[in-house]
């Protein structure tokens, strides 16, 4: 493979692991955010709404957009979804955060 055809995969890899880090995230919003009456899941309009959240930034998050986002309207759906805010948690996925940021620069020194 030639040195454009790697830069590629990894791009395409990076942009993967995004879209499945938000579709894991939603699908935790949904599987505890459901009606009281039945195990439907909440909508994200409805989400937003009971918890004081921007529904367009829960839709980048959702989506796999969340690099475009500051980490503290991150940090807040965090902080929403699962009930807490942990700071290990927080650091760990700071962590991958600022790593899946860098590599975009990294990949234009290679």
């Amino acid at each position: 493979m030639g040195k454009g055809n790697d830069k590629k995969v990894i791009k395409q890899t990076k942009a993967l692991l995004l879209r499945t880090i938000g579709n894991l995230m939603e699908s935790h919003r949904e599987r505890k955010f459901a009606y009281a009456q039945c195990a439907t899941p909440l909508s994200r309009r409805l989400f937003c709404k009971r918890n004081n959240l921007v529904e367009p930034t829960v839709s980048h998050i959702e989506t796999g957009l969340f690099l475009g986002l500051k980490f503290d309207q991150l940090r807040l759906y965090l902080a929403t979804i699962y009930g807490r805010n942990d700071a290990v948690f927080l650091n760990s996925f700071r962590k991958v955060y600022d790593g899946l940021k860098e590599l975009d620069d990294l990949l234009k020194k290679l």
